[in-house]
């Protein structure tokens, strides 16, 4: 089965290479990479001028069109059947899409799998288990311990999530009134609300650097996109944020739709 990987860039070099190698070393075939570059300052573009590689396609925007609306121009120019978007400063180890694939298959009512990661929280942190310090080792050794096991989550972070075309069809596109966060919260709650499920394979265990492009860019910027994010979610989901609250909605046991994990 292709796979579509979808990764958007702003102003990510070096943690962008990093990225780019892992896909290219880590990854089983068939294979695409749709990189959307959001009009970067950094050099960015002149490195991706020099990438000519059949699986690696290049989208240069003129603007920074903000992060849903890069992934939904990647969808949509996708041939995979199922597909990943990601972030630029993401890490992945040997086999770490197979193993996640193999979850999505497996859970028919689940649209979207997320791995275990290091700089991520929630149900997706590494947990207690005792791992090496590099990543390399630390994934084989959660492949082994917890191979094939999985679990349902309110809440996927949405640095690199994997997904079939049932997600487009079931929900529809990123929302993109949310250009810079927000956009995972979102998704999360339309995958729930329509009857579906989010997943964590325990198995796959990636390394997220966190905020690279945040770091490299104008604070103002992104203050800006961000505040215009979260307002659009605040008033998406008034309603829902109102009856049940934060906690309720994304971080505890307690179902909130009929789909929801116990």
């Amino acid at each position: 089965m292709k796979t579509t990987i979808i990764i958007v860039n702003y102003n990510s070099l070096p943690a962008f290479r990093a990225c780019l190698d892992s896909l290219l070393l880590n990854t089983s075939p068939p294979l695409e990479i749709i990189v959307i570059d959001n009009h970067s300052e950094d050099g960015s573009v002149a490195y991706l001028q020099t990438i000519n590689l059949p699986v690696v396609q290049i989208i240069y925007n003129q603007t920074n069109l903000g992060f849903t609306k890069a992934c939904n121009q990647g969808i949509q120019r996708a041939q995979g059947e199922q597909l990943v978007t990601m972030n630029p400063d993401v890490i992945v180890s040997k086999g770490w899409l197979d193993r996640m694939a193999w979850h999505l298959r497996n859970n028919p009512r689940t649209l979207i799998v997320g791995p275990k990661g290091l700089g991520i929280g929630g149900r997706q942190a590494p947990g207690l288990l005792c791992y090496p310090s590099k990543l390399t080792a630390a994934d084989r050794k959660f492949a082994t311990v917890y191979r094939r096991q999985s679990e349902p989550t309110k809440f996927l972070i949405g640095c690199l999530i994997l997904f079939d075309r049932r997600l487009i069809e079931k929900i529809g596109f990123f929302d993109e009134k949310m250009p810079l966060g927000a956009d995972d919260f979102d998704l999360s709650l339309r995958v729930r609300q329509a009857g579906y499920q989010l997943r964590v394979a325990r198995d796959v265990l990636i390394k997220h650097l966190v905020h690279v492009s945040f770091k490299r860019s104008d604070p103002e910027v992104c203050r800006k996109l961000a505040e215009l994010s979260y307002r659009h979610f605040n008033r998406k989901w008034a309603t829902e944020l109102d009856r049940y609250g934060w906690q309720r909605l994304f971080e505890d046991e307690e179902p909130v739709y009929p789909g929801d994990p116990l």
